[in-house]
């Protein structure tokens, strides 16, 4: 119970349709949250999916609700982290883990893909911590976990630059 009474946000908290491995980064960390004890704020463009993860909560007897939010949009980002403090009063982890590659490279892609990608992949992130930081800050405390790819390092063999060029971007961010 490592998270006892601890409140936690976490954007990207769903599971993408036919989604392999059969549960994604977001959804066991909701759950591993939750048995460790937090409360948990769960946040993903689609609804259902953020409330399946939820009713996976409930049903270990853990708290937990569902909100939905395109990260891309900041009206969305700044109503998931006010419907989190208005259920809980705080927020005290927050954790990104929005993500999704566009495939191809600079003579595929075209400029709004690749900009959707950076927007989803590296603006979400930003938006999460400008919105949640002065919370933090006037708590005095709370821990960011943003989510990046191995892609953010290197070549992975996959041709989706937009993807190592936002994942990259998180990781500077984070630093």
């Amino acid at each position: 119970m490592r998270l006892k009474n601890k409140i936690a946000i976490i954007f990207g908290a769903g599971q993408a349709p036919g989604e392999t491995p059969a549960i994604g980064n977001g959804r066991a960390v909701s759950l591993l949250f939750a048995r460790e004890g937090a409360k948990v704020m769960a946040v993903d463009r689609h609804l259902d999916s953020a409330e399946e993860t939820v009713s996976l909560i409930q049903d270990e007897g853990g708290e937990a609700e569902a909100i939905a939010c395109d990260v891309t949009v900041e009206d969305d980002v700044i109503a998931a982290i006010q419907a989190c403090t208005d259920k809980w009063g705080r927020i005290d982890i927050l954790h990104n883990n929005v993500g999704h590659a566009a495939m191809g490279g600079p003579l595929e892609l075209s400029q709004s893909d690749w900009q959707r990608e950076l927007d989803l992949n590296l603006s979400g992130v930003f938006l999460a911590c400008k919105h949640a930081l002065p919370l933090m800050l006037e708590q005095g405390k709370g821990a960011i976990v943003n989510i990046s790819s191995a892609a953010g390092l290197r070549y992975t063999g996959y041709d989706y630059a937009s993807y190592y060029a936002a994942k990259g971007g998180v990781n500077q961010l984070t630093v």
